[in-house]
């Protein structure tokens, strides 16, 4: 099943090739007023991903040292 749906996506491609083209705001003028905003929008999406992700990283980081720290002051209480 998995390899006739495969087969039949190619064959749609290769036969219909405009399936593949990209829309007007992407393969059209990059200096029109729609690819810009487009542009804009990429990235205040991918600054506010990045951001929410490093806050989860260091988040993170900062419990892993604290939990490091704290093993490490149990294992001297223990000597």
């Amino acid at each position: 099943m998995k390899k006739t749906i495969i087969m039949a996506l190619t064959l749609i491609v290769a036969f219909l090739p405009e399936v593949g083209y990209s829309c007007a705001t992407c393969f059209g003028n990059p200096n029109a007023a729609a690819t810009q905003g487009m542009n804009k929008a990429i990235i205040a999406m991918l600054g506010i991903t990045g951001g929410v992700l490093g806050g989860f990283g260091s988040s993170i980081y900062v419990l892993r040292r604290r939990a490091q720290k704290y093993a490490e002051s149990l294992k001297n209480k223990e000597n």
